[in-house]
């Protein structure tokens, strides 16, 4: 009997070994396909469990002009991936009983304020993790970003950002309350967010090639280049710092070493025998804090939500923790699922959705066992590509408006002049050698040439080289005199609302 049983688990394992054998190299033929079918210069996966890595490889090249291949050292931008590390480390604060995730925000930032007295004096470090204050998604982002603003002044500025919501009712992602999670941090450690990053988890955790600024690329190698997409054509994007939004996304990895990360994760903050964090505080970070609607689905969701630090939501039955991430020319994707013992990060140097892509091809073939079936590489595909002819045809449809309504406007001299905004700060609208120009002072990077669109109205396009957004719309309002009193920007795209601002003439 003792020898039927011997075999039998023999013979399981055996096929085990062969069948995720063969899933993996189902996978990474899948993982080439679409790399290319997206046109994407380069990209890392990681697949691994809580003890072993069963896949850790590069795809495509980290510069389409050196033609230098990625591999699983790699280094890509996280971004907002950074987030569980800062929520992680609050956890040990917890932990360690020098915070309750109750406790107010204004007892430790006194300068911190919201749109309304009652979500300042009430809002608490669990409501800066879980984004739960009332406002819309990426609300306030422009503060922030390739800003001279630090990071005191950006929390200070965004008591002038107008809710959508009421307050702990809905989602609406915020980079700004992770930055004023991270300076809680820094306020009862009385260290940097980046130092106590590095002694808590980056060292420990031997992720020795993990940066935390833009700042420490220039002593290391091996680094993928940004890039977007346009006409069908790959342009290189230079890094732009984020120091001033450390906790919210500033750190730098690889796939191996992120796996790491998700292997501590997976053991529920205690790994080769160092707690980093308790099971208790685990818990609460991948708790559900606010929730999504949930619609019907081909993988029979049933629940959505956001923890702190993590997205939560089911797959067939078993619950799924993960993040994305989004820097100017790269997109990052990482999930684990402990039920499984697996986990997942993919780095790519593009803007692009096929991370998403492949974590749902991932989760097909290791949790439900299916090779065969869809193939959401292609469906992503196109969906984006008919989003794209939309857009163009718009683009194409205004530009075609050009000068047609009412090709009158003011002398442009008249133009020119500075404008402020209470919660931005100034912009600076020029005249020189018959052009106007505009520059968003606290943002070096916003800068352009003004080109008349019709009336009021003109047209620009920031650097490329330094700034993926597309062509935007700058505006001027007129008083009853006839005299400039207002400016307004308007750039369509889904993470930067220009329109937030009204810039006032001085």
């Amino acid at each position: 009997m003792r020898k039927l049983i011997t075999l039998i688990f023999l013979c399981t394992f055996l096929f085990t070994e062969a069948q995720t054998k063969e899933q993996l190299q189902h996978l990474d033929s899948y993982f080439n396909k679409s790399d290319q079918e997206w046109n994407i210069p380069g990209m890392a996966i990681a697949i691994v469990s809580s003890d072993s890595i069963y896949l850790s490889k590069g795809y495509g090249v980290t510069n389409i002009k050196t033609q230098q291949a990625v591999n699983e050292h790699t280094l890509f931008a996280v971004a907002s991936n950074s987030k569980a590390f800062t929520a992680s480390a609050l956890a040990q604060l917890v932990d360690l009983g020098k915070i309750k995730w109750t406790d107010k925000v204004i007892n430790y930032l006194p300068y911190f304020k919201m749109y309304d007295d009652y979500v300042t004096q009430h809002f608490t470090i669990a409501d800066l993790l879980s984004h739960r204050s009332g406002l819309a998604t990426f609300s306030g982002d422009l503060l922030w970003y390739a800003t001279t603003k630090t990071p005191k002044e950006i929390i200070q500025a965004q008591q002038y950002l107008q809710p959508k919501f009421e307050f702990r009712t809905t989602f609406g992602y915020s980079n700004i309350s992770y930055l004023a999670a991270g300076q809680i941090l820094e306020k009862v450690t009385e260290k940097s967010w980046s130092t106590y990053v590095q002694e808590e988890f980056i060292r420990p955790l031997k992720m020795d090639r993990t940066l935390t600024s833009t700042s420490q690329l220039t002593s290391t190698h091996n680094i993928a280049t940004p890039y977007f997409t346009e006409n069908g054509k790959n342009i290189a994007l230079a890094w732009v710092n984020w120091d001033n939004i450390a906790p919210a996304g500033a750190l730098i990895s690889s796939v191996h070493d992120f796996s790491k990360w998700l292997q501590l994760n997976l053991k529920e903050g205690t790994i080769d025998e160092k707690e980093y964090f308790s099971t208790k505080q685990f818990n609460q970070l991948t708790t559900p804090h606010i929730n999504f609607s949930v619609r019907k689905n081909a993988h029979k969701k049933h629940f959505s939500s956001y923890g702190m630090g993590w997205n939560l939501e089911d797959y067939e039955g078993v619950k799924i923790i993960s993040h994305s991430g989004g820097y100017d020319g790269m997109i990052s994707k990482s999930f684990f699922i402990p039920e499984k013992d697996l986990a997942v990060v993919i780095l790519t140097n593009s803007i692009n959705w096929l991370p998403g892509a492949l974590s749902n091809k991932i989760m097909d073939v290791l949790v439900a066992n299916n090779m065969d079936d869809k193939d959401w590489s292609a469906t992503y595909l196109t969906f984006k590509k008919k989003k794209e002819q939309e857009q163009a045809s718009k683009a194409r449809s205004l530009e075609l408006q050009r000068g047609t309504i009412d090709k009158n406007h003011l002398n442009l001299k008249e133009y020119a002049g500075v404008y402020h905004d209470k919660m931005y700060g100034n912009v600076t609208v020029s005249f020189k050698s018959g052009t106007l120009e505009f520059q968003m002072e606290k943002t070096p990077i916003f800068h352009a040439n003004l080109k008349h669109w019709n009336h009021h109205i003109f047209t620009f396009r920031f650097d490329t080289s330094l700034c993926s957004l597309p062509q935007g719309k700058l505006w001027f309002d007129l008083d009853k005199k006839g005299s400039i009193s207002q400016l307004h920007i308007d750039v369509p795209n889904p993470d930067f609302d220009f329109t937030e601002f009204t810039f006032i003439k001085q």
